[in-house]
């Protein structure tokens, strides 16, 4: 009975230990700890790319063995949007006994975005893959399903909002509304806005206008990270044309 027992045990163990190895028997639980894809930085503002993230324990692989990072784009909505198949992190890793890395690989979006559908696209099956290689094999692979958003929009615009559309189609009030945009300057305060005043198109963008008595600040609608303060005379001249008092 002893005897029974300890095989069932044993048999446990082996299925369990196979588990969490790689083809090339290499423990991908044990070098993979975490991974992420994430947009912007907490450090840049400005930042609007995608960055990989992986997170790797290399005490279980062999000392001294020079290896690889790269991140395989399988989705094709991610795909499409930073014209990349593969993103390599930069750099040969070399372990070390009892040693960790975090590393990433990072890439411009190139189309219009939005954080949802990237946050769906990446929970699909085997959206992005990591994987740890040297010349001759694969050390370890694994799935990317974690999501961070490190830049918080501006702006939070709800879909029954009543925000009124302003025509300029006439070519000496589009210059008015040229300038408003030319001439202003980023607002990095950390205060955010809600739904706009008003909305307009001008050379194939859309905008959003908030106007207040003493400001007026505005917000191209493919960028929600960022808001514009225009100049005094913009305001002037943009409250004329719509007749606030």
């Amino acid at each position: 009975m002893r005897k029974f027992i300890f095989i069932i045990i044993f048999s446990m163990f082996v299925v369990g230990l196979s588990a969490c190895q790689n083809d090339n028997g290499t423990s991908k639980s044990l070098v993979i700890k975490n991974s992420s894809v994430e947009f912007g930085s907490l450090q840049d503002p400005d930042d609007r790319k995608l960055h990989f993230w992986v997170e790797i324990s290399d005490n279980s692989m062999e000392p001294e063995l020079e290896y690889k990072v790269r991140f395989i784009v399988q989705n094709p909505y991610i795909r499409d949007l930073i014209a990349a198949e593969i993103i390599e992190a930069p750099g040969t890793y070399k372990t070390f006994p009892k040693s960790g890395l975090v590393t990433s690989g990072s890439t411009e979006i190139k189309q219009d975005f939005n954080i949802d559908k990237i946050r769906k696209n990446l929970k699909k099956n085997e959206a992005v893959i990591v994987e740890i290689y040297d010349e001759d094999r694969t050390i370890a692979r694994g799935k990317v399903t974690n999501f961070r958003e490190n830049i918080m929009p501006k702006a939070k615009i709800s879909p029954n909002a009543k925000i009124k559309m302003i025509d300029i189609k006439e070519t000496d009030k589009k210059e008015i509304f040229r300038r408003a945009v030319s001439d202003s300057e980023k607002d990095t305060n950390l205060y955010y806005m809600v739904n706009p005043d008003y909305s307009f198109s001008l050379d194939e963008e859309s905008y959003f206008l908030w106007l207040s008595e003493d400001k007026g600040s505005i917000m191209n609608a493919k960028d929600p990270y960022m808001t514009y303060s225009i100049t005094n005379s913009s305001l002037k001249e943009i409250t004329d044309f719509i007749n606030i008092d």
